[in-house]
């Protein structure tokens, strides 16, 4: 085969295809499009305009040339089969493997409801493989997150190991209220890093999170709300959005009302206390609903059993961005999207075990899903998580310089920018 043109190799928003070719068996195989970091495209306003990595670059890249690039590509389009049953069986750890067959669809709403399976059978857990599985082969020590605070001052970080933990005592704080496999958890959570470990622990105990972008109105997140009926809400008092103070809290107490009305009452609101926003008496409270997490998660215990499930249970439900049309609760499966989310990212950014690792990204949308907590993670990646309002000047340095950041997704431009 002869060698591609430059201009074949320029793939434009390669990281805006990398959400919406998710579902698709066939657009799956094509992944390996999306190593343009690799290939060294810069996105000039010249679609012509490539900039290659030296020699040196080259040789340590994962897809080192152009040709291996092709092999991949080849092989994921003439046997995708084969291909991601390659990846997931010698990447991922796996309970019971799948059958026979790797994939089934139908695309032709013709022949019935349109569907795309992938490693049906396949019993696996994506919390077990973001982090037990990474502690079992000795990153327990490694740092997992890097928390900056919209205030300075306010900043954290979670080993691999301490982050297990506090996944686990939200998990089993979850079990002790009711929160069963397949039950739903709505989640309003801004940039903190109890954002990821609510998602974690939901993944743990098989329950399916929907999170809402803490940014929708209380008429938005009721909709949600009604859709999934949730077992409990979780949230915090405020965040600060620069230097304003927005309260949650009572945007969800409104959302609460409102879903009552449309027949889902909600038992429980689990609340965490943002100390860097507002403080705990400022606070409206309901008692007998509003519970504080940090009365009652850190009393549970530290460890927590996996919910091992199928590959095609749900981890979690996402909601289209309305741009053409009311917004569309999506339904995520595990393991293709395990899979699929792991791959792109070691890819897409030649992710080395050295990496620091920052995406802009918030996890209300699928970009942070993907790129901020379970495509990093599954790979054993640092990644700074920033609650702040991004404003490039003002706060890019102290974010990047801080942790010494190397590796760097900004969502607001879906651009790409390897700093190594």
């Amino acid at each position: 085969m002869a060698s591609p043109s430059p201009k074949n190799l320029t793939t434009t928003n390669h990281l805006r295809h990398v959400e919406t070719m998710a579902s698709l068996p066939s657009g799956a195989g094509k992944i390996s499009h999306l190593n343009a970091v690799i290939l060294g495209e810069a996105f000039a306003s010249d679609e012509d305009d490539l900039v290659f990595p030296s020699d040196d670059l080259s040789l340590q890249a994962l897809v080192p040339s152009s040709q291996k690039y092709l092999e991949m590509y080849k092989r994921s389009i003439e046997d995708p089969a084969g291909f991601w049953s390659g990846i997931a069986s010698s990447e991922f750890y796996w309970k019971q493997i799948w059958g026979d067959q790797v994939y089934s669809e139908n695309l032709d709403v013709r022949k019935g409801n349109i569907r795309v399976e992938w490693f049906k059978g396949g019993i696996t857990n994506m919390c077990y493989n973001c982090l037990d599985r990474n502690i079992d082969v000795g990153l327990g020590d490694k740092i997992a997150l890097y928390w900056e605070s919209n205030e300075i001052g306010f900043d954290a970080t979670l080993t691999y190991s301490q982050l297990l933990h506090r996944v686990c005592q939200l998990a089993n704080y979850l079990k002790s209220i009711g929160v069963r496999k397949g039950d739903a958890v709505v989640v309003y959570l801004p940039m903190l890093m109890e954002l990821p470990i609510t998602m974690l622990a939901c993944a743990r105990i098989g329950a399916v999170h929907s999170v809402v972008f803490a940014g929708f109105s209380a008429e938005s997140l009721a909709q949600r709300i009604v859709d999934c009926k949730p077992k409990v809400v979780i949230t915090c008092n405020a965040v600060k959005r620069g230097p304003k103070t927005i309260h949650l809290k009572d945007i969800v107490d409104a959302a609460l009302i409102e879903s009552a009305k449309n027949g889902v009452s909600i038992g429980t609101c689990l609340t965490y206390e943002n100390q860097s926003a507002l403080k705990k008496e400022s606070t409206k409270w309901q008692e007998g609903r509003d519970i504080w997490w940090e009365e009652v998660v850190p009393k549970y215990p530290t460890t927590c059993d996996v919910e091992w499930v199928d590959a095609e249970d749900p981890l979690f439900l996402l909601y289209t961005s309305g741009s053409t049309g009311k917004p569309k609760g999506v339904l995520h499966t595990t393991g293709g999207y395990m899979v699929y989310t792991a791959t792109t990212f070691k890819y897409a950014f030649d992710y080395k075990e050295s990496d620091v690792y920052w995406c802009t990204a918030d996890c209300g949308w699928i970009t942070g899903h993907s790129y901020v907590t379970y495509g990093p993670m599954l790979n054993g990646a640092t990644v700074v998580v920033y609650e702040g309002v991004f404003q490039l000047i003002a706060t890019c340095p102290q974010v990047i310089c801080r942790p010494q950041i190397t590796l760097i997704l900004d969502d607001v431009g879906t651009l790409s920018t390897n700093t190594r």
